[in-house]
């Protein structure tokens, strides 16, 4: 297949093209992200608590797999990241912007939060098993990895930035040096090669099962899947040809979630074997399919949900939310008996826990508090100073 830039300035609405918009801000990108986080919320705030629970169980079952909006955000910063280098591949500043921008956006923000977990640590001792150290490295998912515990509540969500950071290490290598062509064979082995890996892992080591889930090259299929549709997207050929073909992309997403479905009725959670072993796969092309319809979707049904106000707002400020999120929801949760003991006593089965739910609301709220803010005061500013640096 001959590859063809496609001409951001040309579009034709009755025949949708992301082009139009691949060097700017996809709105629909920001609900989709706005949906990630909300499913990560929704994990750690109800469904991480209350899946064992006797209490509507097919509810709280399908509600399990609601962990899985980091591997929509892996597909989402792999179709973006993989979308800017590729635009920017011959430009002679490549890896300086690049890495510039990243740094402007990722570690300023990432360091205050560290930065006060060492602070709390210093007045509140904490056995733990993973090193101070490795926090400011992005190593901290290889001593996850070892150790097989995500290590204290308020850096244990970092592992997913070591994955990206790690990604960030070796992309920009591989798409500056590679054609086309051979980058998507590449992508493509890796795509294949992540479940194999997986699986070899898994009755390989003692703490299999928790590596596959936190290492970067278990996991690159999300990241590659990503990338693979920020390469299609920019295929004009490709691209025409998925248009045209949309009823199978779409019976494809049909399937695949009637399968993430049974999968979830099963209750298989992020360490069960079938999960390990081709779960993530489907749950990445499930999401990458997602994506692929909400960028064909001109002005459809699913891109007004996407561009709805409050979710897209969501989008904008989840890398504060999800840095925050689980010490702020944990505090509240703990607060709870004191201040909301009242609810306790209301006519409701006990299994739900209406006092340590309200506590858990209280920190989300705070959360979102915390992220307005740092998005508008300090991750906004920091933002207009990466991009102070061109390709």
């Amino acid at each position: 297949m001959t590859e063809t830039a496609l001409d951001p300035t040309k579009s034709d609405p009755t025949h949708p093209m992301p082009a139009s918009c691949l060097r700017g801000r996809i709105p629909a990108l920001d609900g989709l992200r706005g949906i990630a986080i909300f499913l990560v919320l929704s994990w750690h705030l109800v469904f991480s608590r209350y899946r064992d629970s006797g209490s509507l169980p097919r509810l709280f079952a399908l509600g399990g797999f609601t962990w899985s909006g980091v591997d929509l955000f892996f597909v989402l910063s792999g179709f973006l990241i993989g979308g800017i280098l590729l635009d920017a591949k011959d430009s002679p500043r490549y890896f300086k912007t690049f890495y510039l921008r990243r740094a402007f956006r990722i570690l300023p923000l990432y360091a205050l939060v560290v930065g006060a977990y060492v602070l709390y640590r210093l007045v509140v001792p904490i056995v733990s098993q993973i090193p101070l150290a490795s926090y400011p490295t992005f190593t901290q998912n290889f001593w996850m990895a070892y150790a097989g515990v995500f290590g204290g509540v308020g850096l244990g969500v970092t592992w997913s930035l070591a994955i990206e950071e790690q990604f960030y290490l070796t992309i920009p290598v591989v798409v500056r040096r590679l054609t086309q062509a051979h980058l998507c064979w590449v992508l493509a082995m890796v795509v294949v090669g992540a479940p194999v890996l997986r699986t070899l892992i898994l009755f390989k080591f003692e703490h299999g099962r928790f590596a596959d889930y936190v290492l970067m090259p278990c996991r690159a299929d999300a990241l590659c899947l990503g990338v693979l549709s920020a390469l299609l997207v920019r295929n004009r050929r490709a691209w025409d040809f998925l248009l045209a073909k949309r009823i199978w992309l779409l019976s494809l997403t049909v399937g695949l979630l009637v399968s993430l479905t049974w999968l979830a009725l099963k209750n298989y959670d992020q360490s069960a074997t079938p999960m390990v072993t081709y779960g993530y796969s489907l749950l990445a092309l499930f999401y990458t399919c997602c994506l692929l319809l909400a960028l064909m979707d001109g002005g459809g049904v699913l891109r007004r949900l996407l561009c709805n106000r409050r979710l897209m707002e969501l989008g904008g400020i989840a890398y504060c939310v999800y840095l925050v999120h689980a010490p702020l929801i944990a505090a509240g949760c703990q607060l709870a008996p004191r201040y909301f003991s009242s609810l306790s006593r209301l006519p409701i089965p006990h299994v739900l826990g209406l006092e340590v739910l309200a506590g858990g609301v209280l920190g989300t709220v705070v959360t979102l508090a915390v992220a307005k803010a740092s998005w508008r005061f300090f991750e906004q500013p920091m933002l207009r100073r990466g991009h102070a640096y061109k390709y």
